[in-house]
């Protein structure tokens, strides 16, 4: 039986006897990794032409795929490519397929066969066509396949572990770094198993490896906790490194080293404590719409570049794919929206810029990471701002036509307190690109809500009363309009370790996850920034939201505003509103939420 391996290099073996030159040859070796790719469903004929050859007409695209066909069958069986109708599909009596292996070992938990399966990434360096529609669902599959990986290395981790395995733990959660280095997550898991296993200067050791990693890759300092872990490692007391399979980071101990410094400080008035909370309200609701724009123009990019009729062929350009690669990557991370995922998100940008030089979308990525990253305070923003604006420049110098990296350098320039220049930039973007929801609102009714929104926080940071024309209609504070449907999902959900949550919505238990971002109480309200995660089962609605409000601390009702960052209906505006309930069954602070979580396009 032949072995096709998808995962790493693309292959074709026969262990019995040599695979025929001609079927190894670049175009029928795509084909079967497409075939092997669609699964033991098959694939229809259409979509096949178009991957393969995206420029061709429908006459000459059939008959090439049918000569392809044929000369697969003619070298490897006549059944070795079934066809039903127009649906063309691998012979499972033919061919063992790694990805097949894989998946199958994921679905029954079978994790080391899984683990054995997987070497490398989906079709690491293979370049099957120029078709732009191909390489996005390559890379889809790759990311899915990679957190299939590592979910499986985690559990195998955690299993052996509890059985007191820890060296075994430790092999296990070092292959995970080695498939995410610059995760902060999984290097202190590896210290943590390092410690457990008796290797404490394994541990200490990892940490400076991670911590040199990602001064050099990522140019930012490393995640603090990762010496503060190494530290109380190589104090040699085992009762504090933690457990390696929860995560659970020990607490600082002040020492002597660090004496206990008391500044005098006057507490600020109530009044000076709204204003405040009302500034970083309006400083997350920035983040909103940088996000809101960036993703929506990523999005459209995309789309543009594959199909856009008012593309320019001259401006087009093939990007490398491994560079491709680690953009998609990026992306991924970018959109989870933690200190991690924006970790990681500016090594994967950062290596599509190393590999391809010339890719704007890249540097424009990398760019929002580094802003997000100083914003909500993850990395010192004296340090990542200046980055952001270095990688937005670059993007523009590379392609001045390309609207993503505005919205990043305007942030910036809030930063910089160049309030007029980050309003031009946003306008800027704007106008590059006004064919997506919120452009064209803003094209066609200068009084849309997004635009009145930006000025308002502008105008309140610099501490002065937006003015509105005589002749302006004012905003309405409701984002959600009665003429467009709304999508609800109740939920319950509740704080397990500050600042992280879960809970379960109608979807099903375990459906809702997410962290507190931001909470400050005036004494009057309590301002809050979240992030939700929302998994449907089925696969279709899962998303990930931003949101930002505040809830009457008498009340206890919560009001909080934002857009759908990942996922289902991304860019779509998004509205919960939930209660505090107590007494409560779940978690472990005897506190609920409960509620309904809104979703309307724009």
């Amino acid at each position: 039986m032949f072995l096709l391996e998808l995962l790493g290099t693309l292959s074709l073996r026969d262990n019995a006897r040599p695979v025929p030159v001609s079927a190894q040859q670049k175009r029928p070796l795509g084909l079967l990794g497409i075939l092997a790719l669609a699964g033991k469903r098959g694939i229809s004929r259409d979509r096949i032409e178009s991957y393969l050859w995206p420029e061709s007409s429908s006459l000459l695209s059939r008959h090439s795929l049918d000569q392809t066909v044929y000369a697969i069958r003619n070298v490897l069986g006549s059944d070795f490519i079934l066809a039903t109708g127009r649906e063309l599909r691998l012979n499972p009596d033919s061919i063992e397929v790694d990805v097949w292996t894989f998946e199958e070992a994921i679905r029954t938990s079978e994790w080391s066969t899984a683990i054995s399966r997987y070497q490398g990434p989906l079709l690491d360096g293979a370049h099957i066509s120029d078709s732009r529609e191909l390489e996005s669902w390559i890379d889809t599959e790759r990311a899915r396949l990679r957190v299939e990986y590592q979910t499986a290395l985690e559990l195998l981790a955690t299993q052996t572990a509890a059985a007191g395995k820890h060296a075994e733990s430790v092999t296990w959660l070092r292959k995970l770094v080695s498939s995410d280095p610059v995760s902060a997550g999984a290097t202190k898991k590896l210290m943590r198993a390092l410690a457990i296993a008796g290797d404490r200067a394994g541990a200490v050791k990892q940490a400076r490896l991670y911590q040199q990693l990602v001064r050099q890759e990522l140019e930012m300092e490393p995640d603090s906790e990762i010496e503060s872990l190494a530290a109380t490692i190589s104090r040699d007391t085992g009762s504090e490194v933690g457990d390696a399979t929860t995560g659970q980071t020990p607490a600082v101990v002040r020492t002597s080293a660090t004496p206990n410094l008391q500044v005098a400080t006057r507490a600020p008035t109530r009044i000076q404590r709204s204003r405040i909370a009302a500034v970083l309200s309006a400083t997350f609701l920035i983040v909103l719409l940088v996000g809101a724009v960036t993703v929506r123009t990523r999005q459209r990019l995309d789309h543009r570049a594959r199909s856009g009729p008012s593309a320019d062929p001259a401006k087009s350009r093939l990007v490398v794919a491994s560079a491709r690669d680690s953009y998609v990557r990026g992306l991924n991370a970018w959109s989870d929206g933690s200190r991690e995922g924006l970790d990681s998100a500016v090594e994967y940008f950062s290596r599509a810029t190393v590999l391809d030089p010339a890719y704007a979308e890249a540097y424009a990525g990398l760019a929002d990471a580094y802003v997000m990253l100083g914003y909500f305070g993850y990395r010192p923003s004296d340090t990542m701002f200046p980055k952001a604006k270095q990688a937005a420049l670059r993007s523009m110098q590379i392609d001045s036509t390309l609207a993503s990296p505005h919205p990043a350098l305007a942030y910036e320039l809030a930063w910089e307190r160049d309030f007029a220049g980050a309003n031009s930039e946003f306008r800027k973007a704007v106008a590059l690109d006004p064919t997506y929801t919120t452009a064209k609102g803003i094209a066609v009714d200068p009084m849309y809500v997004t635009e009145h929104q930006w000025y308002a926080i502008l105008l309140m940071i610099l501490g002065d009363k937006p003015q509105v024309a005589e002749d302006l209609r004012p905003v309405n504070e409701n984002v959600f309009s009665v003429s467009v449907p709304t999508v609800e999902i109740t939920f319950t959900k509740w704080i397990t370790v500050y600042p992280a949550l879960t809970g379960f919505t109608s979807y099903g238990p375990g459906t809702i996850a997410g962290a507190v971002l931001n909470r400050i109480d005036d004494g009057v309200f309590t301002h809050l920034s979240a992030r939700y995660e929302v998994t449907d089962p089925g696969g279709s609605r899962s998303f990930k939201a931003v949101i930002q409000g505040k809830a009457n601390n008498n009340s206890g009702h919560y009001e909080l505003n934002g857009i759908v960052t990942w996922g289902w209906m991304v860019g779509a505006r998004v509205r919960a509103s939930f209660a505090r309930i107590t007494p409560c069954e779940f978690g472990q602070l005897n506190v609920c939420y409960r509620g309904v979580i809104q979703i309307q396009r724009r």
